[in-house]
């Protein structure tokens, strides 16, 4: 039998460059959004993640999509 994954669930992390700290190291913040589409195509979220990072003063530390998905067999 072979094993399917859907995915139920995303969210979309944008994380935007705030600063260094005292030793150097970069400091960032993270905004998460949720209800992202299950079944939305990776540049498509690509774009919109680095839209909403444009909304933003500072640059783009990185962009993250989480997934949680249900495994089934067939």
């Amino acid at each position: 039998m072979a094993a399917v994954m859907n995915v139920t669930k995303r969210t979309l992390s944008v994380s935007i460059v705030r600063g260094q700290d005292a030793d150097g190291n970069q400091v960032t913040k993270s905004y998460t959004y949720s209800n992202v589409k299950p079944d939305a195509e990776p540049d498509k979220l690509l774009a919109v993640g680095k839209a909403l990072g444009g909304l933003f003063d500072n640059d783009i530390a990185g962009l993250n999509v989480v997934e949680r998905a249900s495994l089934i067999e067939e």
